[in-house]
């Protein structure tokens, strides 16, 4: 579907649901990063910076309107088309 951004957004079933729920972006692939919280003495202990995941509906190229998780980087890049809401 969208190989050339990483194909992550195939982790999704036809109803529009993701198998697993993992705090990685749909986009880019950007996930937590390790490394380690170093005090004023010196001392290491490990730690993990989380990306900035936003849950937000977006709308394929095929109609199909899913609920993905990305980064808040690929929001503000345009990279997520976001579905037109209904007049009521």
């Amino acid at each position: 579907m969208l190989r050339a951004l990483g194909g992550f957004v195939e982790k999704y079933t036809f109803l529009g649901e993701m198998e697993s729920m993992s705090q990685r972006c749909v986009f880019c692939g950007k996930g937590p990063v390790t490394g380690n919280n170093v005090s004023h003495a010196n001392n290491k202990t490990r730690r993990r910076w989380l990306p900035n995941l936003q849950s937000v509906k977006h709308m394929t190229p095929e109609g199909r309107i899913l609920r993905v998780r990305v980064c808040s980087r690929c929001l503000r890049s345009g990279l997520v088309v976001k579905p037109v809401k209904a007049m009521k």
